[in-house]
């Protein structure tokens, strides 16, 4: 312990530097974690002494992260959010963990994945492949993500272990299935099970996609990517029947009044 004492950094300057890097700003930071710039200058001047290296470029228009400073951020933002999942488990809190987002400055209309796994280091594997290109919420209890999902939640597309303490995938993607708001969200399973039982399963119990584990991330991204589109086009084409029904239905109920008054012109 206190080889590990010597060896780590202190927390204050850890947590500092992954604001900064995260965010891009050392102002944005110090407004994050509610300190002066100063404060979080300071910390991170802190953590380079440790290291014996420089994490920023400072120049006259600001700080740039460098090359090894983003190494450096990729396994500490990697450790910090294993941690806050293992946290949420452990303290056993209700509703979802929305993971961070990526350092740079993403779109407000990102479609929404929902993770449904009781191991955090499947999330955390998950999400670093997701991030970016999609917001990724987090659940590690499959009770609370159906919970969740009831009152009101509604992801793009939800991904699910199999196994699982409680109720297991197959489960959970069947009671989804029962919800006439949630029936036609796409639920894929990624999984460690990979034999033909097994997939077959995962199709009746209402899955789009069945995905073994370890998967290749530009495969996973290339599948995900498919059902959400399609999923985009379908509510597409939902909504312009639903406009021209309508329109028809106002249609018929002028030529209805038009006949009526017709007929009341005759003598």
């Amino acid at each position: 312990m206190e080889n590990l004492k010597r060896i780590l950094p202190p927390l204050t300057s850890i947590l500092a530097f992954e604001a900064a890097a995260r965010l891009g700003s050392f102002s944005e930071a110090a407004r994050e974690l509610n300190v002066t710039r100063e404060a979080v200058s300071r910390q991170i001047r802190t953590l380079e002494a440790h290291l014996g290296l420089s994490l920023f470029e400072r120049t006259a228009n600001g700080t740039e992260l460098r090359s090894w400073g983003r190494r450096y951020y990729e396994t500490i933002s990697t450790s910090l959010g294993n941690i806050a999942v293992a946290s949420h488990a452990v303290r056993g809190d209700t509703g979802a963990v929305t993971l961070p987002a990526d350092p740079m400055d993403l779109p407000d209309d990102l479609p929404v994945v929902l993770i449904v796994d009781d191991a955090p280091e499947n999330i955390r594997r998950l999400y670093e492949v997701l991030r970016g290109q999609y917001e990724v919420i987090a659940q590690t209890r499959p009770e609370e993500a159906l919970a969740w999902l009831l009152n009101g939640g509604h992801p793009d597309l939800i991904m699910l272990d199999v196994r699982m303490t409680g109720m297991d995938g197959y489960a959970l993607c069947r009671r989804i299935k029962t919800e006439p708001d949630l029936a036609r969200v796409p639920v894929m399973f990624l999984t460690s099970l990979d034999s033909t039982d097994d997939e077959t399963e995962g199709f009746a119990a209402g899955a789009c996609d069945y995905i073994a584990r370890p998967f290749v991330p530009a495969i996973l991204l290339a599948r995900l990517r498919v059902q959400i589109d399609l999923r985009q086009t379908t509510a597409a084409l939902e909504d312009l029947l639903k406009r021209r029904g309508d329109r028809l239905e106002r249609m018929d109920e002028l030529l209805i009044q038009f006949r009526r008054q017709i007929d009341a012109l005759d003598p």
